[in-house]
């Protein structure tokens, strides 16, 4: 894109262009926003420049693997989505990663060993499930 094209892009697709700096102050602006409405115990001490960093120079969900994807829509399973490592601090260097939303929502306020808990027993079932629905398709 052309210098004087750049220029003409309007705040909102600055601000919803994941190699824009704009994108990442839009995120500083809604975490504090955030934390502010709801009375949060912790504080936002990363700045846009900070969450750049950090951001996947893939583009993709370092847990899950698929690509992030923006637009109009908010909370799609495939934004970009600011994950505290540990919950009990804030969004502080070091204690932030960029994860996909719907990995952010699995991990939402459990403790490493629970996520694991839960993804193992649920493996397990599934796999149970899985073999159990195999058996039935052959004896048909």
């Amino acid at each position: 894109m052309e210098d004087e094209e750049k220029k003409k892009l309007t705040r909102y697709q600055k601000a919803t262009d994941m190699d824009n700096i704009e994108y990442f102050r839009q995120k500083i602006y809604n975490l504090k926003t955030d934390v502010r409405k709801y009375k949060k115990p912790y504080k936002v001490e990363v700045d846009a420049e900070y969450l750049r960093s950090i951001f996947p120079t893939d583009k993709k969900c370092p847990i899950l693997g698929i690509p992030f994807k923006l637009n109009e829509k908010t909370g799609r399973d495939d934004s970009p989505s600011v994950d505290r490592i540990d919950n009990s601090l804030g969004y502080i260097e070091g204690n932030v990663q960029w994860v996909s939303k719907r990995a952010n929502m699995i991990m939402y306020n459990a403790a490493p060993e629970e996520v694991m808990a839960v993804g193992l027993y649920h493996y397990q079932v599934y796999k149970k499930s899985k073999e159990q629905h195999e058996t039935i398709q052959i004896e048909f």
